[in-house]
């Protein structure tokens, strides 16, 4: 595929030592410096390509310990053969008290292609080896992380691709270093139609640990007019980082203006927590 067909800019060869794309074996690869909107060259590129191929770029990624790679034998220290891109062996985020083998300041951002339409998107820290399969890549320098975040949220909320984009798409938007992320996350969670998408804003809402995360589930939790969202929004509150949920589903439990059915769930998430409190309320509960 020729760069200027779906109308990249010119690829600059001084800029390629800024950057560049992750460690990828096994691909056809082309460097392209982004030249106005993400949206527009995404669908170009998907409309031009002729056969099964990747586009990808990467953003800052979220403070923590992300680490997103393909490992073998449960060993998530180290990786022993590259992630393949087109096989059925995917790749998984953990948090470790422990460093891992490579620090990651870039999320990977990589879809796939094939026959016009956006049929896949992978996330990867910017330290996992890579193998493509033999297939076209063409790499996005220059990318803003803002314009990335707006693109995938558009995603997100189109559902023009498959449905596994669009779940992979929410993910990619809690790992983004960048408040606009967790603004667009917290705008599919209050407004989107479909109800299975809110919830799911919701749970990656969490991940950010954002003072605004934390009004939008509660919101969610207060107004949203499905049972399971509201649901969801109490799973989500167990999911806040440093335990930030806690105290609000300790006041949920103790609030008798809740539906019990809430109540129920905000105790359930809370006692799993195994924290020294919520060990104690299970202790006053056996005693009376």
């Amino acid at each position: 595929m020729k760069i200027a067909a779906v109308g990249f800019g010119t690829l600059l060869v001084a800029a390629m030592a800024v950057a560049g794309p992750p460690q990828i074996e096994n691909v056809q690869l082309e460097t392209s410096i982004l030249s106005g909107s993400l949206s527009s060259v995404v669908k170009s590129w998907a409309a031009s390509a002729k056969e099964a191929s990747w586009l990808g770029w990467h953003v800052p990624i979220a403070e923590g310990d992300h680490v997103l790679c393909c490992w073998s034998r449960g060993d998530r220290r180290s990786q022993s053969q590259s992630c393949k891109l087109e096989g059925s062996h995917r790749h998984f985020v953990f948090s470790s008290d422990s460093p891992p083998t490579f620090l990651s300041e870039n999320l990977v951002i990589l879809l796939r292609t094939e026959k016009g339409r956006l049929d896949e998107l992978q996330v990867y820290s910017d330290g996992c080896r890579l193998d493509a399969g033999g297939r076209d890549l063409i790499w996005l320098e220059n990318v803003d992380p803002d314009q990335s975040a707006a693109f995938l949220a558009e995603l997100a909320e189109g559902r023009k691709a498959e449905e596994g984009v669009s779940d992979e798409a929410l993910m990619a938007l809690a790992l983004h270093g960048t408040p606009l992320a967790a603004d667009k996350l917290a705008d599919l969670a209050r407004r989107h139609a479909d109800s299975d998408l809110r919830g799911e804003a919701l749970f990656w809402l969490s991940h950010t640990g954002t003072a605004h995360a934390t009004k939008t589930i509660l919101e969610a939790l207060e107004k949203d007019p499905d049972p399971d969202v509201r649901e969801e929004a109490i799973f989500a509150l167990s999911l806040l980082p440093e335990s930030q949920g806690l105290p609000l589903l300790l006041a949920i439990v103790q609030d008798r203006s809740q539906p019990a059915a809430v109540r129920q769930e905000a105790f359930f998430w809370f006692v799993q927590s195994g924290d020294d409190e919520a060990l104690d309320l299970i202790s006053e509960i056996l005693s009376n």
